[in-house]
């Protein structure tokens, strides 16, 4: 792909309605989504895939951190495990090069990919340039040698294709799954992308009014807990259950904001579920 070409295709992506404004998760939501766009137009992406220690390891704390401009995390910070994000070869004077796109970290066009790892400048970072039909990892502890993988057909345990260090034993290793089965059946990409776009307009209509407003500290603390933290705000609006914070008083005490924002949400979902359908009808 050409340099021009690329440029075409960032410039649609950022025209596409992809909630880039909450950048506190699914960014793997993000890159399927603009994996699936590329490939209506019959264009191939990657993905590059990065790993804090915060993600592989069962006592490291290494995170991507920085601060958020918005000013809704109730900590000042986002912090990620991982990011990830689409790749395409693109030819320029006869050599080709990785580039990343990423409008989150990078608004203003594709980058090699080694400027967008070293934006996030986690030290012990592990990182892995994937085909995009890879949809997200699962994590679990286990010894490299109790590692295994089945034979479908036979049903059979068979070595792994992947062989990790042998200090990579007793950490959390991933597995990578398609978007098929439990995660497109339950709408994953769909309802990930919802989240994003109904915390955005939490923010603008609901959170950025008070930001300097005195008299409303106790309520801009409430909604930064909900909305700053994903795992709360999923909890809320996806899944319709309590957890330590967002327990049955906090529920009381918003209820209204909550059923309002509820609502947004299923007409987002809606809205990417048509979206997503579209775009696989259209596929090459």
């Amino acid at each position: 792909m050409s340099a021009y070409t690329a440029s075409i295709l960032f410039e649609q992506i950022q025209n596409a309605g992809i909630p880039f404004g909450y950048q506190q998760a699914n960014c793997h939501n993000i890159a399927h989504y603009i994996s699936l766009l590329a490939e209506s137009q019959g264009i191939i992406l990657a993905k590059i895939w990065a790993f804090t220690p915060g993600i592989y390891t069962s006592h490291g704390s290494g995170i991507i951190s920085f601060i958020d401009q918005n000013r809704l995390s109730p900590t000042g910070k986002i912090d990620w495990v991982y990011h990830v994000a689409p790749v395409l070869l693109v030819e320029e004077n006869g050599l080709l090069t990785k580039m990343a796109i990423d409008p989150v970290l990078f608004p203003n066009g594709p980058v090699p990919y080694k400027i967008w790892l070293a934006k996030i400048k986690t030290r012990k970072l592990i990182y892995l340039i994937m085909d995009a039909e890879w949809y997200l990892f699962n994590t679990s502890h286990a010894q490299q040698s109790q590692l295994e993988f089945f034979d479908e057909s036979t049903d059979e345990p068979m070595q792994p294709n992947i062989t990790f260090p042998s200090w990579f034993a007793n950490k959390c290793v991933t597995d990578f799954f398609k978007y098929e089965d439990d995660s497109k059946q339950n709408c994953w990409l769909e309802k990930g992308l919802a989240i994003n776009d109904t915390a955005s307009l939490f923010y603008e209509n609901e959170i950025k009014p008070i930001l300097e407003d005195p008299y409303q500290t106790a309520l801009l603390k409430d909604y930064r807990d909900l909305v700053g933290n994903v795992l709360n705000f999923e909890a809320v609006f996806r899944d319709y259950v309590y957890n330590y914070e967002m327990n049955e008083d906090f529920y009381q005490r918003h209820l209204f904001i909550i059923e309002k924002y509820r609502s947004i949400f299923n007409m987002h979902v809606e809205k990417w579920q048509t979206k997503v359908t579209q775009l696989n009808l259209l596929q090459f």
